[in-house]
């Protein structure tokens, strides 16, 4: 403890307090170590990224419980299913363990959702062991008698129980809690909210139409009003964002009431397979649902898709490996999703494709294992190779066989789950190990089903999606490494590919946050790499101005420099970079020695300094130039992100730097736009590029492989034709051109 202490006390920037482990979060930590399938003690309690140290970082950036009166509102950051309601139990611990009276958690907006939180936190707490909480469950005002005796009882003796409420994320639940919260004394009790989910339904879905002047600032959506209503109640209180997609709110104006003031990370233990694991190298673990195997308007099945009955194949001889070698105690259940879309009717479809399948494929395996052995193997034989090469320890397929027959078919259940009437309400994992669910919505974010080995998800990606929405479909991540091998998740092809492409979004996102680890949240501006594929969120919730910059093709300042300063800076610059490369990489050569760059003429007025490292370019150049336009300093920033996030994949990038006119200085006139009169002294450039009518022209000069830069001079006028009139001389400019191949799309938060 006094190590972990030590540590804690040398963050930067320091915590606000250090919450101490003590007999509470010991019990639980100890308990959860206990647990067949969870970690130890020591990956719980040591090093930096531990459980314990990262719960305290976030309970030490909220209020002290020995505060006066105050608020706080913090993000916490985890990956889909890594292990954030882990965090947070410990967040609730610590809490418990140092002087917080009452804490509440909006426990997801769907009953399922709210009941399985409930379950673990009361399993996890030890809540009906009745040592250490009181809990109340969406509260009404009947409760206020039993509550307030609590209160008053804990305050006398804060060592006593302490009060947890669980509530439903919805309007009328949040109301009638902070009706009853306003009731009680709580003025000096210290409180912390726990916003499990916290991107859906929290936040003000009028915020866009508040950015555009179509709404005014006062205007809230219901549920976001809830919770402000519920927070105004509670004088003195920490409230802690859980997501693992921040999009939204790291999106929400600076004025948003439920804007963040920090972030912290959860780290994910070293079993976690997410996105990386299925959408980077193990490619083998994707499999492809063919367009014409969808169902929809323009295409009736009649049947069960093929890949529907390969996805059935590969979960029963996951679960015939699990019967041969599971523990009984430890990694008890493998389970199989499919997840079309929303629509229950769809639902019932996907589920009498299965339910016949899975009868004639029994009846086939059960009646000619045994007299027919290899007719039984050939049905599964494609399935197994691939297997066999993702999860080399597989058993014999033979044996597999026996299994399916001795036990998986026996103890396999197969249930929708949905909000009609017949559905299953409450999967009882305990109950069989096998399972197989058919579902949408209540299948999609912060459920967890547990082993999930196979998802057959043919839902499309369809227009303009939202990258949020997207990665919580991943149900398939989690804990997963001991058989990630034998996992298979089958997809249309734009929906791996959007996967793939926010795999990169996500690391992005959580390397900035890293960096700004408990620092003010404002001043870290919101520039994200995002496919064009996806939306960040819904636009509704958006309170941030963004533009969407493509870094594909030419990028070239209009502006650049806005006072003589940057001017200056910049030609010293240009000359230092020029000596430098020059003599590091070799004398620059005539473009013309290239073909493509020969155009009409001998010789070229261009130069050329050919393969110099893309790193050089980025910290000697451009990480340096003085770009001083809000617009230009936009693209700039997507440029540097862009050249960022291409060296993160490969750092051995090289790039081509054009010194145009070798650097001696041309003449370009001012333009009248972005509101400038051209006779200001920086008003925009007319034309960055020649217009040269022979073959080549100035545009021409980049590489088809790699980034390239050009570099030049200008003296800037105002008259057509005229250098005479030139009274800015030896400006630099600069233009960078990125080639369709190493294209990045990024979303940049509009400079005001």
């Amino acid at each position: 403890m006094v190590t972990s202490i030590k540590i804690l006390n040398t963050l930067k920037p320091p915590l606000r307090w250090v919450p101490e482990k003590k007999e509470i979060t010991e019990d639980f930590l100890r308990s959860k170590s206990k647990d067949p399938n969870g970690p130890s003690y020591e990956d719980l309690t040591d090093g930096v990224n531990s459980v314990l140290q990262e719960a305290q970082r976030i309970l030490g950036r909220c209020l002290p419980p020995q505060d006066p009166v105050g608020r706080e509102t913090g993000l916490v950051v985890g990956y889909v299913q890594s292990g954030k309601t882990m965090s947070f139990e410990t967040v609730i611990s610590l809490a418990r363990d140092n002087g917080y009276g009452l804490v509440i958690v909006l426990a997801g907006t769907k009953n399922n959702l709210r009941d399985q939180s409930e379950d673990r936190l009361k399993k996890d707490l030890g809540i009906d062991e009745g040592d250490n909480w009181y809990h109340y469950s969406n509260p009404t005002a009947n409760s206020k008698t039993q509550i307030e005796d609590k209160i008053v009882a804990w305050k006398k003796k804060p060592t006593k129980k302490a009060i947890l409420i669980t509530v439903l994320k919805h309007g009328s639940h949040l109301d009638t809690l902070a009706t009853l919260v306003k009731k009680l004394s709580v003025s000096d009790v210290p409180a912390l909210i726990i916003d499990d989910e916290s991107d859906q339904a929290s936040l003000n879905t009028m915020a866009a139409k508040i950015r555009s002047g179509k709404a005014a600032p006062s205007e809230m959506s219901t549920t976001y009003e809830k919770i402000c209503a519920l927070r105004d109640v509670l004088p003195h209180h920490s409230y802690l964002q859980y997501t693992a997609t921040p999009q939204a709110n790291l999106l929400l104006a600076q004025t948003d009431l439920l804007n963040a003031s920090f972030a912290e990370l959860v780290t994910p233990g070293d079993a976690y397979t997410g996105g990386k694991s299925f959408f980077g190298k193990n490619t083998a673990l994707v499999k492809e649902i063919p367009a014409e195997e969808v169902p929809g308007p323009s295409n009736t099945l009649t049947a069960s898709p093929k890949s529907l009955l390969s996805a059935l194949r590969y979960f029963l001889l996951a679960c015939a490996q699990h019967a041969l070698t599971r523990e009984r105690k430890k990694d008890r259940n493998r389970s199989m999703m499919i997840h079309p879309a929303m629509a229950t009717t769809s639902h019932t479809h996907y589920m009498g494709w299965l339910d016949k399948s899975l009868k004639t494929l029994k009846s086939f395996v059960e009646k000619q294992y045994k007299t027919r052995p290899n007719d039984v193997a050939r049905r599964f034989q494609k399935e197994y190779d691939s297997l066999k090469k993702t999860y080399p320890k597989i058993k014999p397929l033979s044996e597999l066989i026996a299994a399916m027959v001795d036990e998986v078919f026996g103890e396999l259940n197969h249930v929708v789950v949905n909000g009609t009437k017949d559905a299953e309400k409450k999967i009882d994992w305990k109950a069989t190990p096998y399972w197989i669910l058919v579902g949408g919505a209540k299948l999609d974010r912060g459920y967890t089903v547990e082993g999930l080995c196979v998802t057959y998800m043919p839902r499309p990606l369809g227009t303009s999606p939202a990258a949020d929405t997207l990665q919580q479909r991943a149900r398939f991540f989690g804990y997963k490494r001991a058989y990630l091998g034998l996992c298979r998740v089958f997809v249309q092809k734009n929906v791996s590919e959007a996967f793939t492409e926010y795999v990169e979004h996500e690391e992005f996102v959580r390397e900035a946050l890293e960096s700004s680890r408990g620092k003010p949240l404002t001043d870290w501006r919101r520039d994200f790499i995002l496919t064009s594929m996806l939306k960040a969120t819904r636009a509704n919730v958006v309170g941030l101005g963004t533009r969407r910059i493509p870094a594909n093709g030419w990028m070239v300042p209009d502006v650049l420099q806005r006072d003589d300063d940057a001017a200056k800076a910049n030609r010293m610059l240009l000359l230092s970079v020029k000596e430098k490369w020059t003599a590091q990489y070799g004398s620059p050569i005539n473009a013309a020695e290239f073909p493509q760059f020969k155009g009409a003429r001998d010789s070229s007025p261009h130069f050329v300094l050919e393969s110099i490292p893309l790193k050089a370019v980025l910290e000697d150049f451009l990480l340096e130039v003085k770009v001083k336009d809000p617009l230009d300093a936009e693209e700039h920033s997507a440029m540097l992100i862009a050249i960022t996030s291409l060296l993160r994949k490969n750092p051995d990038l090289k790039a081509d730097v054009f010194l145009m006119n070798n650097l001696v200085a041309g003449y370009r006139t001012r333009d009248e736009g972005r509101g400038v009169d051209a006779k200001h002294r920086f008003a925009p450039i007319n034309q960055y590029f020649s217009q040269s009518e022979a073959a080549v022209n100035d545009r021409s000069f980049c590489s088809g492989e790699r980034v390239s830069l050009q570099l030049r001079r200008f003296n800037l006028g105002t008259m057509q034709r005229d250098s005479g009139s030139a009274d800015i001389k030896d400006i630099t400019w600069f233009a960078l051109h990125v080639p369709s191949k190493l294209r990045k799309d990024l979303l940049i938060e509009a400079r005001t």
